[in-house]
C-alpha cells in the first residue's frame, strides 16, 4: 500500500513488559576506566545540572549514557514508537561549554517510528554520550532507560542498544531506542 509519508519498520513487541531498575551511575574515574579499557557498551552517568540546562532536560530520570565504541565505523540507528514526541542527542562531551552535538534526532509526530535518518548515521567510533527524552511543553523530560550491552544486532562485529520508556509507570521500552553496531 502506498503511503504519503512512509515510516521505517520497527517491531516494538520485543520491548514490551520489560523490567527496569534504577541505574547505578559511573564516577568520573570509572568513566575514564571504561574509555581506557575500550569496554564497548553503554553505561549510565550523571552529568551536572548545567549539562541538562543546555539541553533543557528536566526530571528525576534525566541522565546520560556513556557509549564506548570501537575505533571503526559504527552504524547508529534510532527508532521510536511513542505518543509523546521523542528526542535523542548524541554529544561528544559532558562539559556543556565544550560539547559538540553529533546527532540531534526527534520524532516528527506522535506514533512515528522515524527517529533520525531512516538508515541511521555512520560514526567514527570512540566515546560519546547519549541522552533520550520526551517533549513536554517548552522543555524535555528525561526517559528511563535499559541498556542491552549483550545485543549485537546480528552484526558479525558487535553492538549494543539503549531502550527507553517515556512514562513513569510503563513497562514498554520502545519509546526512544538507539542502537550501535559495527563490523559485519
Amino acid at each position: 500500500m502506498w503511503q504519503r509519508f512512509p515510516i521505517p519498520p520497527f517491531d516494538r513487541n520485543p520491548f514490551k513488559d520489560m523490567d527496569w531498575q534504577a541505574p547505578a551511575y559511573l564516577t568520573e574515574a570509572e568513566i575514564a576506566g571504561k574509555i581506557a579499557a575500550g569496554a564497548h557498551g553503554a553505561y549510565p552517568v550523571m552529568p551536572g545540572d548545567d549539562f541538562f540546562a543546555k539541553l533543557d532536560v528536566r526530571s528525576a530520570h534525566r541522565h546520560a549514557l556513556l557509549c564506548v565504541l570501537p575505533e571503526t565505523e559504527v552504524r547508529v540507528l534510532g527508532r521510536s514508537y511513542a505518543w509523546p514526541i521523542q528526542r535523542a542527542w548524541i554529544v561528544d562531551s559532558l562539559d556543556p561549554a565544550n560539547l559538540k552535538v553529533i546527532a540531534d534526532w526527534r520524532t516528527l509526530r506522535p506514533m512515528n517510528t522515524r527517529l533520525g535518518p531512516d538508515d541511521g548515521i555512520a560514526h567514527g567510533g570512540g566515546a560519546v554520550y547519549l541522552v533520550t527524552a520526551r517533549g513536554h511543553g517548552d522543555h524535555w523530560i528525561g526517559n528511563r532507560t535499559i541498556v542491552d550491552n549483550g545485543w549485537d544486532g546480528d552484526a558479525a562485529g558487535g553492538g549494543f542498544r539503549v531502550l527507553s520508556a517515556a512514562n513513569e509507570d510503563s513497562r514498554d521500552f520502545h519509546d526512544c531506542n538507539v542502537s550501535f553496531t559495527w563490523g559485519g
